[in-house]
């Protein structure tokens, strides 16, 4: 996808907990701050007081009356509609002020809104180097460690999902390390299916990678499309290439390349036999003829009126497919998904509490539901129940993919070149203008240059 998401024990507090509105403006914006017993990586790193247990509608009262300002991507808008209201209602002296901006306007502004004279208390950053490396590097963006101990994100559900939030100090690489955001919003790989032309071919839906290359040679022996695909955009194939090469290696190893992690390389025999299953598939016609001059957007549009039996792609290409007709399955337990753009508390704001407090609103079973009610999958998934079979479908493979602990993100967050040389260099493999040593060489190059601008 273009890259375009409990209780504590104890008594809830802040710490400390009789801290006034105004000491507390104080001690937010004063460097070098720390509360006693606070150790590396807490949020006293960045002048912040420490946050023991769930935040209290008492503590956020303390504040007075207060506007907690956001910038969101514009597709936040049907679930801020949920959200919001029930925050302000639970925290009456808050007032939510949000921004609301397109995806591309949000990356290319908010480093420069984050470090400006009044920034927003809350924000959408990106995961990567341009934006959340950027925020990271420059200390714009409070350390949330002690807010997921207090709200017991590192151990429940959704807890692998923050692992895209998390970055070493110097901000040059991500995976492990502080955190430094939360995302409610997920998102999964995996195959959608034709139920109708599967039952006229006699076949079942496949559970597997295994499955899916014994159904292909048949459906095209019939006369059909086995794959749909679209790929002008480039990122298409490339979602594909990540569900095949999730299969054949660790998806751990995957996420530390993705993440920067030194030492880790794209060479590997996995993604050799993943590009030389692309271009397979590419020669025996599964993906049909004319793929790289059609838009992935067109591609699902073609498959939902029955052209193809087959799309291999994530969790937001399942809105326009009717659930009576279409069915969804991962090809792999783990490893194919990533979270969606994580949320960000200014490491200036004055209001933390009340930031805090709205991070955790978005971090519940209700939200959750609200999630997967305005078309999208939520990192907490417990109790939340899809609304029709496909829904459902999909929401399982989600779970599995989250227990596995192993969504790897996208690509393209390694670099910012890193979707057209990955991208058009799989357009080079599928068409046989190039091998894969090769292709597996270029992008292990831009990786290698990128690690090297940093």
């Amino acid at each position: 996808m273009k890259s375009v998401r409990r209780e504590g024990a104890g008594p809830p507090r802040f710490v400390p907990v009789a801290a006034t509105a105004a000491a507390l403006a104080a001690l937010l914006v004063c460097a070098g701050c720390s509360p006693p017993g606070a150790g590396k990586g807490t949020a006293a790193t960045a002048g912040q007081i420490a946050v023991t247990d769930p935040v209290t509608p008492a503590q956020v009262a303390e504040l007075g009356d207060v506007t907690l300002r956001m910038w969101a991507d514009q597709a936040e808008k049907p679930l801020m509609k949920t959200v919001v209201p029930a925050f302000e209602k639970q925290y009456p002296n808050v007032k939510v002020d949000i921004t609301y901006k397109s995806f591309d306007d949000l990356v290319a502004t908010v480093v420069n809104a984050a470090s400006g004279t009044n920034p927003p208390d809350l924000f959408q950053g990106n995961i990567g180097y341009a934006v959340d490396g950027a925020l990271v590097k420059a200390k714009l963006v409070r350390p949330l460690d002690d807010v997921a101990a207090a709200y017991n994100w590192i151990s429940g559900t959704g807890a692998s999902t923050l692992a895209p939030a998390r970055w070493n100090g110097s901000g040059t690489a991500f995976g492990n390390g502080n955190l430094y955001g939360m995302s409610p919003i997920s998102e999964v790989q995996g195959i959608y299916y034709d139920k109708a032309q599967l039952k006229e071919l006699g076949l079942e839906p496949p559970r597997s990678l295994a499955d899916l290359e014994k159904d292909l040679p048949l459906v095209e022996k019939a006369g059909k499309q086995p794959i749909m695909l679209g790929n002008s955009d480039q990122y298409a194939a490339t979602h594909i290439f990540s569900d095949l090469a999730a299969t054949e290696q660790s998806p751990v190893s995957i996420r530390d390349w993705i993440g920067g992690e030194q030492g880790t390389t794209f060479v590997t025999d996995g993604n050799a036999k993943a590009a030389e299953t692309m271009a397979d598939w590419a020669r025996k016609g599964y993906f049909g003829s004319g793929y790289d001059g059609l838009s992935n957007e067109d591609a699902i549009s073609r498959f939902a009126k029955g052209s193809g039996v087959f799309f291999v792609g994530g969790s937001w290409n399942g809105a326009g497919l009717d659930p009576e007709k279409f069915g969804f399955g991962a090809l792999t337990t783990g490893g194919a998904g990533a979270t969606a753009s994580p949320w960000h508390i200014s490491a200036s704001s004055k209001a933390t509490p009340a930031a805090v407090a709205f991070l955790a609103a978005l971090h519940t079973p209700e939200t959750g539901q609200a999630i997967l009610d305005t078309g999208r999958l939520p990192v907490v998934t417990d109790g939340v129940k899809g609304s029709n079979s496909l829904q459902s479908q999909t929401l399982d493979a989600l779970k599995r993919t989250i227990a596995a602990g192993t969504q790897v993100g996208y690509y393209d967050w390694t670099a910012t070149d890193m979707l057209n040389v990955m991208g058009g260099g799989l357009q080079e493999v599928m068409a046989g203008r190039t091998g894969s040593a090769e292709f597996l060489k270029a992008v292990q190059a831009s990786w290698q240059k990128a690690r090297q601008a940093q």
